[in-house]
């Protein structure tokens, strides 16, 4: 089913490549298997200009968790806490498939979640919070004046927060985002120790190749903007002193008719 994609064993360098476990992850949500759009070539970001680390074990880059987090530390979602339990008016949002209802090209997001100091060992049992926005550059959880949609604290779409696994890996079912004035594409993230914490251990962002987000954006048929003003990361006000510790490698997914990306997110803990 959509929000039971299937689990990747034993990553533990984001250079391996999820879409060989992409058979069978079937995406059931609106816009699946897309017909008329054939996906861009695999790439793991080497038409940006920092894209990978070589292997080595280096902690992911610190970036600022706005804007839209909905987890209380803005002005829209709970607004009472800033506890990852608080994202949703008391309701965690715990789930794989965030797409809701929406249509798109289909995207599998693989995270390992690794411990710099333990020589990048997985880390199981903690919570990664993840959201992005619609193929136009809309968030939920706000209100259209502040790019956002329009139901404030009751809309979800495109966020959710899984826990790692045994092999500290979480699966994600979502559609490609989209992108908006001043930002290339991205995905926001955080990781908690524990469901009732008040302050992530990590936030960052997740890049994707030029390459792939032209094609794209230019499926103006599924809703997406085009390309025509979107910016590269290299003129993106976060990715562009480098992207080698938060570039998705990606490819081409035969079975959803979309795509695979793969990250490992590493902390200091």
């Amino acid at each position: 089913m959509c929000d039971q994609a299937p689990k990747f064993n034993g990553m533990q360098r984001r250079q391996l490549l999820a879409a060989l476990i992409g058979a069978g992850a079937t995406v059931m949500f609106a816009g699946c298997n897309q017909a008329g759009f054939s996906p861009a070539t695999s790439s793991s970001g080497s038409d940006d200009s920092s894209d990978t680390v070589g292997g080595a074990c280096v902690e992911s880059a610190n970036e600022t968790n706005g804007p839209f987090p909905a987890d209380g530390s803005n002005t829209a979602g709970d607004g009472t806490s800033t506890r990852l339990d608080k994202v949703y008016t008391g309701s965690p949002i715990i789930r794989s498939n965030i797409a809701e209802s929406f249509s798109g090209v289909p995207l599998t997001l693989n995270i390992s979640l690794q411990n710099v100091r333990n020589s990048c060992s997985t880390l199981p049992n903690y919570y990664i919070y993840i959201w992005h926005c619609t193929p136009t550059g809309v968030y939920s959880a706000y209100t259209a004046s502040n790019n956002g949609g329009s139901h404030s604290s009751s809309e979800s779409y495109f966020r959710g927060i899984q826990q790692t696994d045994s092999n500290g890996e979480v699966t994600f079912t979502t559609i490609y985002p989209g992108w908006y004035t001043g930002r290339a594409i991205h995905i926001h993230a955080e990781v908690y120790a524990g469901l009732d914490d008040a302050s992530p251990i990590k936030i960052t962002q997740f890049a994707f190749p030029m390459s792939i987000n032209r094609a794209v954006a230019a499926q103006t048929s599924y809703g997406y903007k085009g390309t025509s003003g979107m910016l590269d990361n290299t003129a993106d006000n976060v990715f562009s002193d480098g992207t080698s510790t938060e570039m998705l490698t990606v490819a081409s997914n035969s079975s959803t008719g979309g795509y695979t990306a793969s990250i490992a997110v590493r902390v200091s803990v």
